[in-house]
């Protein structure tokens, strides 16, 4: 089980290396204060291939982690997706606050707390949603799994970088 998330999260960050390659030598003419670097400038936070692939390598971890019976699994996978678009729009929210550059600064830190809080409200809410379906040995997992994922990818991809020699 390992060994196949250990090679799943090896070719995520291949993947992710390859996307990244080609996104450097990607060029876009400017249009005026929109930032192009985004892959959000569509509006959809969650357009590229690449994330999609991370969300279901995610998913398969974090549900391969916690053994849901079928019955949790149709509950909780509707509303893990809930929490993951609405976490993704605050986000998406707060990068693009980040890359205004005619905001005054000291606005864009006071913003950047307020997307934290909402971020924070976002957590607490859906704690309590997962609780209601998961007993609490489960949730404990979830954040476990959740968090594990995410140290690994931050692990590879700080490895990944590294031996590209940047």
């Amino acid at each position: 089980m390992t060994k196949k998330y250990s090679i799943a999260i090896l070719l995520l960050a291949l993947f992710c290396k390859v996307e990244w390659s080609h996104a450097q030598n990607f060029h876009v003419p400017s249009r005026g204060n929109q930032d192009v670097r985004s892959n959000f400038s569509n509006g959809n936070v969650d357009n590229s291939v690449g994330m999609h692939k991370i969300q279901s390598i995610k998913m398969d971890y974090i549900s391969d982690n916690l053994h849901l019976s079928s019955d949790e699994a149709d509950k909780f996978w509707p509303v893990y997706h809930q929490y993951q678009n609405e976490l993704n729009v605050v986000l998406h929210q707060k990068r693009q606050n980040m890359l205004n550059s005619s905001k005054n600064p000291q606005d864009i830190v006071n913003d950047n707390l307020d997307y934290d809080s909402k971020i924070l409200n976002i957590k607490k809410h859906y704690k309590d949603e997962f609780a209601r379906i998961l007993p609490s040995d489960k949730l404990a997992q979830f954040y476990r799994s959740e968090r594990s994922f995410n140290d690994e990818m931050i692990k590879r991809l700080k490895y990944q970088k590294g031996t590209d020699g940047n």
